[in-house]
């Protein structure tokens, strides 16, 4: 049988502070200051504690757990008297036959004063509701411990599934893109393929970590720009602006590339004259600023909704959520023929 000795230092512990604790507290009940009273309390303390962890034991392990079972309520309250009535006449007759032969021989121990027995009672209660107090404070912390880690296990499973959903969406976007290049015969397929692939091995792999650096992100945003203009040839301009004080700032992977998988499918996707696209990147003390604009047709869905309906802007808002609570701002915007995602993020905590 492994020992929890964690556990029971823990116990040792509190007898250790209670025993002296009591003692000053019987010294305070018989008005004695503790340079006259505190040895023999003391004391009487210890002859007095084998009684005591019997009866807070024998609660705590038989008594209490019955409470679990509704069914036998009476039984336990039936347990508390004996177990009380038990240790009472145990306490007793241990000071009785034991403590004042010894120690007050010289002294009359009557063992069924009734003031007496009201003391011996208090006493053994104090004891018990000092007990139990400390055993459910540990037990709400404990609780609250695994409240918190189920909390954790359930947001964690969610941003696990909506990554997953992350790398398949973005596939999809991107063989679509090759789907073009193949059907028009293009020799820029096999370039294409070649940057799909390494692209995909930074989702695939580097993205396992909970934090990357912002320059590796801001890298296969740039290997995904120049994806797109493979296919969307001159109609296309792309205008990609970086400025990081501190390229290894850690952020969470795949927040930022998902808005520039969408100002590509709704700008140079949705519309069929020329195309703009501002990417901008800022990183200053921590704090990112980001935007991503993209022209659009000025009569393609006036309210904007094609531009913020999709899986992918649905899924990193939550992820956001999630990943930053508190410490991001999400705004979208729709005028004068561009979209515009203007994102912002406190990295100082990652």
């Amino acid at each position: 049988m492994n020992l929890n000795w964690q556990r029971i230092s823990l116990h040792v512990l509190f007898w250790i502070v209670y025993v002296p604790l009591n003692a000053v507290l019987n010294c305070i009940l018989a008005r004695q200051t503790l340079e006259e009273g505190f040895k023999d309390a003391l004391i009487g303390e210890a002859f007095s504690l084998p009684v005591k962890l019997l009866l807070t034991y024998f609660i705590f392990y038989y008594v209490i757990p019955l409470y679990l079972d509704r069914s036998k309520i009476w039984k336990l309250v039936g347990l508390l008297f004996m177990a009380f009535g038990v240790a009472t006449v145990i306490y007793r007759f241990e000071i009785a036959y034991i403590y004042y032969p010894l120690f007050l021989p010289e002294e009359e121990y009557n063992l069924f004063n009734p003031k007496g027995l009201l003391l011996t009672e208090f006493d053994l209660f104090i004891t018990l509701a000092a007990a139990i107090t400390i055993k459910m404070i540990r037990v709400h912390y404990k609780s609250l411990e695994f409240e918190q880690e189920l909390m954790r296990e359930k947001l964690q499973s969610e941003l696990s599934f909506l990554r997953a959903q992350t790398n398949p969406h973005f596939l999809f976007n991107t063989l679509n893109n090759l789907y073009v290049l193949a059907r028009k015969k293009s020799d820029k397929t096999p370039d294409a393929i070649m940057m799909l692939s390494k692209i995909m091995r930074f989702v695939l792999y580097e993205c396992r970590a909970p934090r990357i650096a912002v320059m590796d992100e801001a890298k296969v945003i740039q290997d995904y720009i120049e994806l797109e203009k493979l296919r969307y040839n001159k109609r296309l301009t792309v205008d990609y602006q970086e400025d990081m004080d501190n390229p290894l700032t850690p952020i969470a992977p795949l927040l930022l590339l998902p808005f520039v998988e969408n100002s590509f499918k709704h700008g140079a996707g949705g519309t069929t004259g020329d195309v703009h696209i501002l990417i901008k990147i800022v990183i200053r003390d921590s704090q990112l600023s980001y935007i991503v604009q993209n022209t659009i047709d000025t009569d393609y869905d006036a309210s904007g909704n094609a531009n913020n309906s999709g899986i992918g802007l649905r899924n990193v808002q939550r992820q956001l959520d999630l990943l930053y609570p508190d410490q991001h701002q999400l705004k979208t915007s729709r005028e004068q023929g561009f979209f515009t995602v203007d994102l912002k993020i406190d990295l100082s905590a990652s």
